[in-house]
């Protein structure tokens, strides 16, 4: 609804508050000026606005609010304001770029310790929404905490230049290993991607040499016999790491409600899978074997597979330092050096089995199953050189065949096929009469 009459100061205190809100038009005073409007609000608030079209749209511009903005001065802006319409000028534009040009300062004076705290609660609601893992947090703020806070926490955001990013980079690099570079780089790049300008976008990672290490049969067995001095609970857990090919976090942290008994399979829920989906794990014997014990032992209610109580995380940790567990087990094994690509790390037991899987003949997409990583190329690029072998055979029969020769299989390949036909309870009695 609008009205119109003369802008007074006493026409304003006489002005009724209403359920909705109405317009009262500027006019019948000397000074009226066409298309100056009051706007009376439900809340009593009361606020000049000037409305004119232009461009054939209709513009409406707040000048202020009453009575904090005289009518006399409401209406030299009004003045103002048609002058910079006629002229093309929408004022509304104008105020949009200055609230954009003063958030950009805002931004330009934050500190790279306010960005990263900003960055690290963006992070949390995506792991609410399952977008993230709550472990790639960790690994976040233990990253930023080690490496990149004492160097860069107090600087202002808009003060970093591509240059200092490089320089930055390059000094992680002299002091530490090539995938801490990269780490620090994913992590920078991804802080300042909301940033009008982003210092660290056009560097790229630099190629990182893979670890290659892997466990001898020989190796396994003095593992193996070195977890007999060991509490029953880290016997397990090194058992389940080596017999599953999991990652650590989520063997350390497995569920019995993430347990199929009936079946035999692990799943793993999304949350806990770098891949960002839920991953089945087929259990062996063994593994079995080994929960079904671990499981009549367990306390009534008891979440965890493998319970810590002084544990903040309410399972077993294990940072692999002076006096962990696995530091104890790989000394008494031999198998602990302070060469980093001779000592023998918790992932390699990891890479053990799915490396021996692909020696003896397992193919590349059922190691890539096993392992559960989101992508085959993963796995070929990791394992896919271990397949020599089983091609250096297939080789040696079709060089044979083209030579003529007779390829015949020998009993032990039959027997082997035989077996591997077995169902487990066939398998269990023929090992009971061996």
């Amino acid at each position: 609804m609008t009205k119109a009459h003369a802008f007074t100061k006493r026409s304003f205190e006489q002005l009724t508050i209403e359920d909705k809100r109405y317009r009262v038009k500027d006019c019948g005073h000397r000074d009226s000026v066409n298309g100056l409007i009051l706007e009376v609000m439900p809340s009593g608030s009361k606020f000049f606005r000037f409305r004119r079209k232009q461009l054939g749209r209709d513009v409406s511009v707040t000048l202020g609010e009453f009575p904090n903005l005289t009518i006399e001065n409401a209406r030299k802006l009004a003045k103002q304001t048609a002058v910079e319409l006629s002229e093309g000028i929408n004022p509304n534009e104008a105020k949009r770029e200055q609230k954009r040009v003063a958030e950009l300062e805002r931004e330009l004076s934050m500190t790279v310790q306010e960005l990263f705290d900003v960055f690290v609660i963006e992070f949390r609601l995506k792991i609410k929404a399952n977008e993230r893992r709550p472990k790639s947090l960790r690994d976040i703020q233990s990253l930023w905490k080690a490496h990149l806070q004492p160097r860069v926490a107090d600087l202002q955001v808009g003060d970093i230049t591509p240059q200092d990013a490089n320089n930055l980079l390059k000094i992680i690099l002299i002091n530490k290993s090539v995938s801490i570079r990269n780490k620090c780089l994913s992590l920078m790049k991804s802080m300042f991607n909301e940033q009008e300008s982003n210092p660290f976008a056009k560097i790229k990672k630099l190629a990182d040499v893979k670890r290659e290490r892997v466990l001898t049969k020989l190796e396994v067995q003095s593992l193996l016999e070195a977890l007999n001095h060991e509490d029953e609970i880290y016997q397990d857990v090194i058992k389940l790491l080596l017999f599953t090919g999991q990652r650590k976090s989520c063997v350390f942290s497995m569920e019995w409600r993430e347990v199929d008994h009936e079946r035999g399979v692990w799943i793993i829920p999304t949350k806990k899978m770098k891949a960002k989906r839920p991953h089945a794990v087929p259990l062996t014997i063994e593994v079995m074997d080994i929960l079904k014990r671990r499981s009549a032992q367990a306390e009534q209610g008891e979440k965890y597979v493998f319970p810590a109580s002084r544990s903040l995380t309410g399972h077993i940790t294990d940072k692999s330092g002076k006096g962990s567990f696995w530091r104890r087990i790989t000394e008494r094994a031999g198998l602990h050096s302070d060469e980093k690509e001779q000592n023998v790390t918790i992932h390699d037991l990891r890479r053990t089995i799915a490396s021996w899987s692909v020696m003896r003949g397992g193919n590349i997409q059922m190691t890539s199953k096993l392992l559960g990583h989101s992508d085959i190329s993963i796995t070929a690029s990791t394992y896919a050189h271990l397949d020599v072998e089983q091609v250096r055979a297939e080789l040696g029969i079709t060089t044979a065949q083209l030579l003529g020769m007779d390829v015949q299989e020998t009993r032990v390949d039959k027997l082997v096929k035989e077996i591997e036909q077995l169902s487990e309870e066939e398998r269990r009695e023929l090992l009971g009469l061996i």
